[in-house]
């Protein structure tokens, strides 16, 4: 009796009795041991560990900032301690109080172990540990004078 016959006899059971069936089947074993070459073990571990990476930054915002005044620079500084990036636009603050804007938050920079970096005139991104940034923006000689 093939195995069609018996999956149809177990359904519709002719008989009405049905207990035989399960008696007919050999045990069968089942290899829980997976069976993958090196490679795809390499594979698949920097696989799960990217996914890994992503849904542990999942969390992670860009907030934007344009202070007026120095004031609003602890705003940035706590930000920046819940580990998340900022990009601070200096624009709307005179040279002198940009040039303290950019002091403190250096320091508040260094002390959460961050990054700094001038991505345009007057605007700056600053990166905690946890988020990396790769590649430089060259500004031309205009634009660096500001």
């Amino acid at each position: 009796m093939g195995y069609g016959e018996k999956v149809k006899k177990w359904f519709f059971d002719e008989d009405g009795d049905g207990e035989d069936i399960a008696e007919d089947y050999d045990a069968v074993e089942v290899d829980t041991v997976p069976k993958t070459s090196l490679f795809e073990q390499a594979k698949l571990s920097k696989t799960s560990e990217a996914v890994k990476s992503l849904n542990m930054n999942k969390d992670s915002h860009l907030v934007l900032f344009e202070p007026r005044s120095f004031g609003e620079t602890q705003d940035i500084a706590n930000y920046l301690k819940t580990k998340k990036a900022t990009v601070v636009n200096l624009h709307r603050l005179q040279k002198d109080q940009a040039k303290r804007v950019v002091d403190f938050l250096s320091g508040v920079i260094y002390a959460i172990e961050g990054d700094i970096q001038r991505i345009g005139p007057k605007i700056f991104l600053c990166t905690p540990r946890n988020i990396s940034v790769a590649g430089t923006i060259d500004l031309d000689e205009d634009e660096q004078e500001d």
